[in-house]
């Protein structure tokens, strides 16, 4: 079984062909332009490297958020022209719970994961999770709140924990001022999210939760600038 993989939710964006015996390929790129330049291409590279044609592809997973508004929408949209040209299913793969998954893979840590992305507007996105076993547990419901905030959530759980994310490394210092030294770091790899990590989550899931593109649907936790303006009367 073939899975291709997507994740446009951050600065980055990440691509990958995924297999029950592990990775085929995988294109992830950071550069500070619209994923919408580039996704089509990098899909296109991860298959050509992959050896297959995106006939050959049994299913999609893609990252439903939360995350940027555009890279969301591109991503999303890209996977459901893709997955309804095939009548292939699509597994929708929370952001947050996929860094929290590289964070485990990166370290073998236990304890408390903190996922984090930065939401712009001086916030961030975030979510808290225990593994277990295959697992992940929410222990933080997904969110959108101040670093400040994030800082004392994260002072209050008990036992270990580790930070991960984009949303951390932007507001790296506020944490070491408020948490103290019993709040530890994934590894630096492991703060960009990869399509490797979506891909071998939505396999495990595909049969479970596969659903028809059209009923994929994205998770923004705040309203866009654009709805903010509107409702001011200023767009």
């Amino acid at each position: 079984m073939f899975l291709l993989a997507l994740d446009t939710t951050t600065k980055s964006c990440s691509v990958a062909i995924v297999t029950s015996a592990g990775l085929l390929a995988e294109v992830t790129t950071a550069r500070n332009e619209t994923h919408a330049r580039h996704l089509m291409t990098m899909v296109d590279q991860a298959l050509t490297l992959a050896g297959i044609s995106i006939d050959a592809v049994d299913g999609f997973a893609v990252t439903r958020g939360p995350g940027s508004f555009t890279g969301l929408r591109i991503g999303l949209s890209a996977v459901k022209g893709l997955a309804m040209a095939g009548d292939k299913p699509v597994v929708p793969v929370s952001s947050l719970e996929a860094l929290a998954v590289q964070a485990v893979s990166a370290s073998s840590g236990s304890g408390t994961i903190v996922a984090m992305i930065d939401a712009y507007r001086g916030e961030v996105f975030l979510a808290g999770y225990r593994p277990d076993g295959d697992r992940m547990i929410p222990v933080i419901p997904e969110t959108v709140v101040a670093p400040e905030t994030a800082a004392r959530q994260v002072t209050d759980l008990a036992g270990s924990v580790t930070l991960v994310g984009g949303g951390f490394v932007t507001y790296r210092s506020h944490f070491a001022q408020i948490t103290g030294a019993r709040i530890d770091s994934a590894p630096e790899m492991a703060h960009m999210l990869r399509a490797a990590t979506v891909g071998r989550m939505g396999l495990g899931r595909l049969d479970r939760d596969g659903r028809k593109a059209v009923d994929i649907m994205p998770v923004y936790l705040r309203k866009s600038d654009a709805q903010i303006h509107q409702a001011r009367g200023t767009g």
